[in-house]
């Protein structure tokens, strides 16, 4: 119910519930870049992390191998852990 509240405070602090859908989504996939990746995708996890939505895009669309890789990743990490904790 708390994690339902929050979602819903959220959305109307910084827009749709997507678009929270999605920053998490990237947020867990930011993380496993991190976390398990080597040197390149580390950086680019750095480089995600500091990125405004249109760099982030960028960086999404010119790495969708790596993107999707730890996308997967980023979503066992989420189950894992959840609600943000790492």
């Amino acid at each position: 119910m708390l994690n339902k509240n929050i979602k819903k405070l959220m959305t109307l602090i910084t827009g749709t519930e997507k678009q929270i859908v999605d920053g998490a989504r990237d947020y867990w996939t930011i993380e496993a870049m991190a976390k398990y990746g080597g040197s390149l995708v580390k950086a680019l996890a750095e480089a995600a992390r500091r990125a405004d939505p249109q760099n982030l895009a960028k960086i999404k669309s010119a790495w969708v191998e790596y993107w999707a890789e730890y996308e997967r990743t980023g979503q066992e990490l989420e189950r894992k852990h959840g609600d943000g904790i790492k």
